[in-house]
């Protein structure tokens, strides 16, 4: 195309307020949720069709006008279903992820996830039926490790390279499920984009109930240095096991046990999942990147190594684990 016109805007929602609750007694937090919210329509996702089932009939039995969506259902029933939403005939869906691609419906107050997304782009286009109208549009996700476990299980018969794909697109979202600093600075990180916390004005959950920070010089450095160490030729899952003196094949094969840096961070009760949100929070605040065309190897960026150089105060917030 010659002389093409290009238009390019930010990723961000401003209107979108986000947030992570832990998934204990979800079915019955969900019905609280949606009680509050009577009168105003809103979308759940859930992973399986089974579970779409069960959730609506929960919703319906408690005076919820709530239906199923799902790819298993009839598509005179699904078409109806989508029809009678549309007409604010019931408030609610429960859906996989069968439901949304063609919905044109502006006034969709919230989103909810009973499973968090197998990726962040599926979160942010499923959290986007939010809100379209620029009015209130609420994205609740409910997070716990064991689905993230299912997910992997799942996995185990997939090819090995769609196997190592798939786990880079969970890592990111549960990056970004057990993420303490603010929830839109890092969504829009992940898609390249720069943004400043200050401008979220309590618009997720993080922001709006700030975590305890904590002097995390010591933490940050360590992780910096061990990532050096390996050469930058390795993925956050074996730098983790450098610095809690864990020697795994790869380990064995790259001599990290001879490093000076392994079993270093594996004092004081930090685990692997501890590690893992302090690398977490390097890569959100520029410290570090992941090379992603190449297996998302841990690299130091300019300002990692000028932060090693220098003896600025670096502060990290409280790692919360659902």
């Amino acid at each position: 195309m010659q002389k093409a016109s290009l238009f390019k805007s930010s990723f961000n929602r401003g209107n979108l307020y986000y947030e992570v609750r832990p998934k204990v007694n979800v079915a019955k937090e969900i019905i609280k949720y949606v009680k509050q919210n009577e009168g105003k329509s809103g979308i759940i996702y859930c992973l399986s069709r089974k579970k779409v089932e069960e959730l609506a009939e929960v919703l319906r039995v408690n005076g919820v006008k709530a239906h199923p969506y799902h790819a298993g259902l009839d598509a005179k029933e699904r078409a109806k279903t989508q029809d009678q939403f549309l007409m604010e005939e019931i408030d609610v869906i429960v859906a996989t992820i069968a439901f949304g691609m063609g919905i044109d419906k502006p006034d969709v107050r919230y989103v909810i996830h009973h499973d968090i997304p197998k990726s962040l782009e599926s979160y942010y286009q499923e959290t986007g039926r939010a809100g379209r109208d620029g009015g209130e549009g609420n994205c609740v996700t409910f997070y716990s490790y064991d689905d993230v476990v299912k997910f992997e299980k799942f996995m185990k018969s997939k090819p090995v390279a769609e196997q190592e794909i798939g786990k880079q697109l969970l890592n990111e979202t549960v990056s970004f499920a057990e993420n303490s600093t603010c929830r839109r600075k890092f969504l829009l990180h992940y898609f390249g984009e720069s943004y400043d916390e200050k401008n979220c004005n309590g618009m997720c959950d993080n922001c709006r109930n700030p975590k305890q920070r904590f002097d995390g010089q010591d933490e940050i450095v360590l992780a910096l240095e061990a990532v050096l160490e390996v050469k930058e030729r390795h993925k956050t899952k074996d730098v983790v096991n450098a610095l809690l003196g864990l020697l795994t094949a790869t380990g064995k094969t790259y001599k990290h046990n001879e490093l000076e840096i392994f079993g270093k961070g594996g004092n004081d009760d930090k685990d692997e999942r501890y590690w893992n949100a302090v690398i977490r929070q390097a890569l959100v605040n520029g410290l570090l990147s992941k090379d992603i065309e190449n297996y998302g190897l841990l690299k130091t960026t300019e300002a990692g190594k000028n932060t090693l150089t220098s003896h600025t105060k670096l502060c990290l917030l409280r790692i919360m684990i659902s």
